[in-house]
């Protein structure tokens, strides 16, 4: 009887110190890069997809690709200026 006690404990506690996660803002994912690569791998590994921060952490990815600079190909301008100026030195 008191396996199945403390058994029930324990998945309960479980069950309550998963449920009990902070949900992090758009917002918040934009501005710290770190918080959105921890939640992005979470995501993923989980297949949980449909949960909030889940969610909350695409939208950044979709309204930072710019500022973040993903989906770039190809060199910059400011990298052939600088290839440039290299070989003038020369």
């Amino acid at each position: 009887m008191n396996k199945i006690i403390i058994t029930t404990l324990l998945l309960c506690t479980g069950l309550i110190t998963a449920g009990c996660e902070k949900t992090h803002s758009v917002e918040e994912f934009k501005k710290d890069h770190k918080l959105y690569e921890k939640w992005k791998m979470k995501c993923m590994t989980s297949g949980d997809l449909d949960s909030q921060n889940c969610k909350n952490a695409e939208q950044a990815y979709r309204e930072s690709l710019p500022t973040w600079g993903w989906g770039r190909t190809g060199s910059t301008n400011d990298d052939k200026q600088e290839s440039e100026k290299k070989q003038d030195n020369k």
